[in-house]
């Protein structure tokens, strides 16, 4: 494996190069930026909709270009508060996807102003003369596979990629599966050159990190402003309260099952004993019966105590309760407060396991995440126990946390790799802000508006995994572009742009409302799967514009972090 490593250090980089490089080969990205009469490259392409494409939409003109080489094809779209229509498109050469080449149409109500963002490549024609390669896709499934003897199973997929380094087209296998290490579940992603066999790049796509009453939290205080025990509903007194748990009562019997979530108990089995795969496929939830968690209940109540007798556990006093109410909230401040028809688009009910020991981990899995994991199941997610450190993960932060991630697949499907990978695991941490001061409006004891700490509530050493007003506090992370290296993990290539959320959230006029509201309008409606941290923030500025909030703070706060937006933003309907 370090082999490998030292090869992809070698071979990759964080993004494509924009303009002015002179090279040997043709291809290029060409940034696209503006109203959609003045991007001359979108006249070399046909639009096409090959999926059902929702009636709320109002799609772009199409173009009087009838090009089958080069076409851009509907993969989803967004109504904003504005009734603007966010469309995305992505880039297609001879019906072979181009891997991270999107754009997007933002196109008025009116249908009389249309703008463009995103990125597209160009010049393939020169780079990629064959769409056979020398290799098939079982061969390269066999190289992929190497590096994970204990499955079979994988998806592959035909692309054309863009080389960092030599700027150059080729054409490649996107090969992805799902398996487990000594860390735990794993969704290992190699792009493969179809005609060398070299693997071109390599990273982990597992994005890690009202009647039902009960008792919640940990059992020790880390927190200054409140204790880590609380409760759902009303069980004892002088103890925290928040609300309770949607649930479904019948015949005497609560179950963790709604439209929204089901919540299945684990039972902590060793995440390497589990006789089956994280992320579990639906033959699993059958051939196992994975049922949701239920218990024997009676109103008033509906209490559940001690989630079928496996809590307490590692410190925490009831993983279900926890999650079952947390995501639940999550789903709901979305739905409710931020005005997001289906966050996760049409998935629900989401799966969540917990009770997992020996995982000090949780991990968010949507239909992208399946697909790629050549699993055939519903979105789900899997919190563990924790470990030594750390009680389980399963509090408000970790449960608002990977939630996000969910949101995030579901629109702009962010790379969990290189910057698009910082800015994705970024907007999952400032999603836990996000939810504390929604329930904080209802339960103003859970946070105090002041603790900007990631991981502390939870931690059995007292240790905060990560700051966002001081991300360098935790020993690895940046607060600053300058200092990004195509080396940093994701979590610690966040920090970047959680100090500039934190300077956004803390400037005199904003709050965490408002600069997460702007971070999940360009997360919805202006970032790409390959955006990088200077075009993201153009998205952020222009989602701020829109809705008529000051965009010279958005720019500060991005200037303070080395963080510059290039184009004429805001651009106006």
């Amino acid at each position: 494996m370090k082999l490998l490593q030292r090869k992809l250090l070698r071979n990759l980089g964080i993004g494509l190069s924009l303009f002015g490089i002179s090279h040997s080969y043709a291809a290029t990205m060409e940034t696209i930026w503006g109203n959609m009469d003045d991007q001359g490259l979108l006249n070399d392409f046909s639009l096409i909709q090959k999926k059902t494409v929702p009636s709320s939409l109002n799609l772009p003109k199409m173009t009087t270009t009838s090009n089958t080489i080069n076409t851009l094809q509907f993969t989803r779209g967004n109504v904003d508060h504005s009734h603007v229509s966010h469309v995305r498109y992505d880039q297609y050469y001879h019906g072979v996807l181009v891997w991270g080449a999107q754009v997007i149409y933002h196109v008025s109500p009116s249908r009389v102003e249309t703008m463009v963002t995103g990125q597209l490549v160009k010049g393939i024609s020169q780079d990629v003369t064959d769409l056979d390669g020398k290799i098939s896709g079982e061969e390269a499934k066999k190289i992929a596979l190497t590096h994970s003897p204990t499955t079979n199973e994988a998806h592959i997929k035909k692309i054309i990629y863009l080389q960092k380094k030599s700027h150059k087209a080729v054409l490649a296998y996107l090969v992805s599966y799902a398996t487990k290490n000594k860390n735990g579940p794993a969704l290992p992603h190699f792009i493969i050159d179809a005609n060398t066999g070299e693997i071109l790049r390599f990273w982990n796509a597992l994005q890690t990190t009202a009647i039902g009453q009960g008792i919640g939290g940990v059992g020790f205080n880390n927190l200054s402003y409140r204790p880590g025990r609380y409760q759902f509903g009303t069980v004892q007194a002088k103890l925290n309260t928040i609300g309770k748990m949607d649930i479904t009562f019948k015949g005497g019997v609560c179950y963790t099952a709604t439209s929204i979530v089901q919540v299945i108990n684990l039972r902590n089995q060793s995440i390497y004993d589990i006789p089956f795969g994280l992320p579990v496929s639906s033959s699993e939830v059958t051939t196992y019966k994975l049922a949701p968690f239920k218990y024997a209940c009676s109103a008033p109540t509906y209490r559940n105590l001690t989630d079928g007798g496996y809590a307490p556990a590692n410190g925490g006093w009831s993983p279900i309760n926890d999650v079952t109410y947390f995501v639940t909230e999550a789903y709901n401040m979305y739905v409710l407060k931020y005005h997001v028809k289906m966050p996760v688009g049409k998935t629900l009910p989401l799966r969540i396991y917990t009770h997992i020991n020996d995982f000090a981990n949780a991990f968010a899995c949507s239909p992208i995440c399946m697909r790629e994991s050549g699993i055939r199941g519903p979105s789900q997610l899997v919190f563990g126990n924790g470990g030594s450190e750390d009680a389980p993960f399963t509090d408000i932060g970790t449960s608002g946390h990977e939630f996000a991630h969910l949101i995030t697949d579901n629109f702009s499907a962010l790379v969990y790799d290189k910057q698009s990978g910082g800015i994705n695991e970024s907007f999952s941490d400032m999603a836990e802000f996000a939810l504390k001061n929604y329930l904080r409006a209802k339960y103003p004891w859970i946070w105090n508006g002041k603790d900007w700490t990631i991981g502390l509530e939870t931690s059995k050493v007292k240790r905060a995994l990560r700051y966002m007003n001081n991300p360098p506090l935790d020993g690895y992370s940046i607060d600053n572009a300058r200092n990004y290296s195509s080396r940093l993990d994701v979590h610690y290539s966040s920090g970047v742009f959680n100090k500039a959320f934190y300077l956004l959230s803390t400037t005199p006029g904003w709050s965490v409302d408002k600069a997460f509201q702007v971070m999940l309008d360009a997360n919805m409606n202006y970032w790409t799967p390959t955006t990088n941290f200077n075009s993201a923030a153009c998205g952020v500025i222009q989602a701020a514009y829109q809705y008529k909030y000051k965009t010279q703070d958005v720019v500060r706060a991005f200037q303070l972090v080395g963080v510059a937006c290039a184009k004429e933003v805001p651009f106006i309907f």
